[in-house]
């Protein structure tokens, strides 16, 4: 029990809990949100299903393996890793196998198990139950927990191996294109889906066996791989299995020191989870928008294809600019003692949210210009305040950021180093362009609105050095120490 109430003791003592009651508080209504939303959709689980049509547990059922397969990949994209708490007892006289199985047992909680349980179990009291007995219901719901497991530890396995290499993180991108790509070859998802739930509830052995065979298997390869990283010098490294070259030698060499410290910031967002995560939500919900947009008639008005389209092209921009400092802020004392090229150092990061900006715009670009659903002339104004104004902004509230970040924590419900800046940034560099856009489209016309937002985004796009380095620079210096004592602190 000595693990468990550890756990405890360093929830209730974070010092993050007694900074930024704002947050907080926030952070709680999320919480709460989501729980409500999804005891509302087991509560009228029944109506839903009879407004759908057909037996209504068959076509719960239908969607069982698209469940499945979407949250091994959120799991893999954001459910934490427990390895990294165990760190201090490596240094102390424990039994591996009894790390092991805190690591084990720890990964079970997280709200990803709870969730759908919301659903499942008053599913199977109002649905299941009436239709074919109260044995069927609880079955069913021991043989969903049982799914549930197998997703939970096939998820820790999965991210356990990306440490090493990200080709893993292929798994569940793989089978989710798998079963995307089936229908199209005209092999039916829903037979299938249907029988799995079928077997759960009338409790085949098949099934069941199935399951406990994976289940074993995939423990089993989970311990193996634990065994093998609870080392200090494997869990510490922040050098795995990495070349000790930069791509600033290859890539970014005609840009010298500037290139260099670009090289060195994607080396950051690759090598850690934090950041890792952070940009690996970027392409998730591009495609998410861009597929809703298309197919939701409600979402093609110009109000919300404007702000569709200037979230997404600047999405990946803010996701790293947010946190430009706090990326370094375990080491920017270091960084601040070298005698290094500040300017150079600031413009590596400029080119890097304007390389994101690009990369994002490309298939934004593409899809608006076979739909023709948004003016071709509008995409590049927006694309321009993106390269210049939204950059000058990001950069301008990252320098009151003075909040520590570690990198190797993951992103869901992790909120250090988050400030009321970037829920202030969340909200302008979206609304910003559609406010001038509409304020100079009804003072003149069309075309005057799309040049008052491409006209800054070009000055400021072609100014870049200067304001890098009359304004950012220099308001920077003037809170530099209250920035790196913020920095030192072990959570904020």
């Amino acid at each position: 029990m000595g693990f468990y109430s550890h756990i405890w003791k360093s929830f209730i003592r974070n010092e993050r809990w007694r900074r930024s009651i704002f947050v907080r508080i926030l952070y709680i209504i999320l919480i709460l949100y989501f729980l409500l939303i999804f005891f509302m959709l087991g509560y009228d689980i029944n109506k839903i299903l009879a407004a759908a049509g057909g037996d209504p547990v068959d076509k719960f059922n239908s969607f069982l393996l698209w469940y499945l397969a979407i949250d091994l990949l959120i799991r893999c994209m954001i459910q934490p890793v427990p390895a990294l708490q165990t760190v201090p007892y490596l240094r102390l006289s424990i039994r591996r196998n009894r790390l092991i199985k805190h690591i084990l047992v720890r990964s079970m909680a997280n709200i990803f198990n709870i969730l759908p349980l919301l659903v499942v179990v008053p599913f199977a009291v109002k649905t299941l139950i009436p239709a074919q007995g109260a044995i069927s219901g609880m079955v069913y719901i021991a043989g969903f927990v049982l799914l549930l497991i197998l997703n939970n530890f096939l998820a820790l396995l999965i991210e356990l191996l990306a440490r090493r290499k990200y080709i893993f993180y292929l798994i569940p991108i793989g089978i989710i294109a798998i079963l995307g790509l089936l229908p199209r070859l005209g092999i039916s998802l829903e037979k299938p889906s249907i029988g799995l739930g079928q077997g759960l509830s009338q409790a085949y052995p098949l099934i069941y066996g199935t399951i406990a065979i994976a289940l074993f298997c995939i423990l089993f390869l989970a311990r193996r791989v634990i065994h093998n990283y609870l080392y200090l010098d494997i869990i510490g490294s922040k050098s795995r299995n990495y070349s000790s070259g930069t791509l600033g030698n290859n890539v970014f060499r005609k840009m010298g020191e500037t290139g260099r410290y670009v090289s060195l910031e994607i080396y950051l967002l690759l090598r850690n989870k934090r950041p890792r995560q952070t940009m690996l939500m970027v392409p998730f919900f591009l495609v998410y928008f861009l597929f809703m947009v298309i197919s939701n008639h409600s979402m093609q008005s110009p109000f919300f294809l404007f702000l569709i389209v200037t979230m997404l092209t600047g999405f990946g921009a803010v996701s790293y600019g947010q946190f430009m400092f706090s990326w370094e802020s375990t080491y920017f004392d270091s960084i601040m003692a070298r005698k290094n090229n500040f300017a150079n150092y600031i413009k590596a990061k400029y080119y890097l949210m304007a390389g994101m900006t690009l990369i994002m715009f490309i298939p934004i670009f593409t899809t608006f210009l076979i739909t023709k659903q948004v003016d071709i002339y509008l995409l590049f104004s927006i694309l321009l305040f993106s390269l210049g104004v939204t950059p000058f902004i990001v950069m301008f509230m990252g320098t009151f950021n003075d909040g520590r970040v570690d990198l190797n924590s993951g992103t869901f419900m992790n909120y250090q180093g988050m400030k009321g800046s970037q829920f202030l940034l969340s909200f302008i560099f979206v609304m910003l362009p559609y406010g001038i856009f509409s304020l100079f489209k009804f003072m003149f016309n069309d075309a005057m609105g799309k040049i008052s937002i491409a006209l800054p985004g070009l000055i400021l796009l072609f100014l870049h050095n200067w304001w890098i380095e009359k304004l950012i620079i220099r308001r920077f210096y003037t809170r530099k120490y209250k920035n790196l004592e913020g920095f030192r602190k072990l959570s904020n």
